[in-house]
């Protein structure tokens, strides 16, 4: 018979990866539950996940593409905001997801016990079903435009692997904060948004001024996006050290994130 002991933890830090390993069962629970809660009272259901992306690609196309110009070095515009809204979109929404991910369980951590980092964990892979649908859409919605689908797509993956990353490293980082002080998540909100337009999606990287590239290509979303047009447009893709800076921020916040999320999700069930 197994007999599980619940017992309060010696170490501050404490990641419990081999504990979650063991319950990764739970992981395909809670991905499947929150999918089916999010569509449930939706009469069209997972079909929002492609009128969605492309009401915002309209909006942009007529405002960025039509009204302002906005150059997309010799592209067309509706291709070129696309491919670079899919990995922002995955970005913004799985950061959303696990930053709230402990706020939105809090009845059930109260209660239960399991390895918490498997709530931010299924928050982001619930995400990435979501925009594997707008993935296929911008695929046909490329090739539309004349760029056929070529051996890069097989590295698509591993880039949207990175921005996941990227994004779990944040909501490792805000999501136990975000327990106790909860106006974090507008202010998230708000910096997400920001981002959208400090980041290369509605124009081409060439309008930033030369002085501020080595900066402005600090931000990994920089290199996702690119990586996005190179595989789905061909678009060169000029790696400079800045990617290299960019990855091992990325590391850093991730581990980092790991232990804070590790030394604060158990002082969430304090908070109701």
């Amino acid at each position: 018979m197994n007999v599980t002991s619940i017992e309060s933890r010696r170490r501050f830090f404490d990641l419990s990866l081999r504990e979650a390993w063991q319950r990764r069962e739970l992981l395909r629970v809670f991905v499947w539950r929150a999918i089916a809660a999010r569509y449930r009272q939706m009469a069209l259901g997972i079909l929002w996940s492609v009128f969605e992306p492309l009401a915002l690609l309209g909006m942009t196309t007529v405002v960025f593409g039509l009204l302002l110009r906005a150059p997309t070095n010799g592209y067309p515009y509706p291709v070129f905001a696309f491919a670079g809204l899919l990995p922002w979109m995955l970005f913004s929404r799985a950061t959303l997801s696990a930053a709230g991910s402990l706020l939105e369980n809090i009845s059930l951590i109260s209660k239960v016990y399991f390895p918490r980092i498997l709530l931010p964990l299924s928050a982001v892979v619930r995400e990435a079903v979501d925009v594997a649908v707008t993935l296929a859409i911008v695929v046909l919605f490329a090739w539309g435009f004349g760029f056929a689908p070529t051996w890069r797509l097989l590295v698509l993956p591993l880039v949207l692997v990175g921005v996941l990353a990227f994004a779990l490293a944040i909501g490792f980082w805000t999501a136990s904060v975000m327990v106790r002080f909860r106006d974090l998540r507008p202010v998230l909100t708000i910096a997400l948004q920001l981002g959208l337009y400090a980041s290369p999606i509605l124009y081409a990287p060439s309008v930033v001024p030369a002085a501020l590239r080595p900066i402005y290509e600090l931000n990994p979303m920089y290199w996702a996006i690119q990586a996005s047009r190179w595989v789905l447009l061909g678009q060169p893709f000029d790696a400079t050290p800045a990617l290299a800076a960019s990855l091992g921020l990325v590391a850093l916040l991730f581990v980092s994130g790991l232990y804070v999320f590790s030394a604060y999700e158990r002082l969430a069930v304090d908070v109701q």
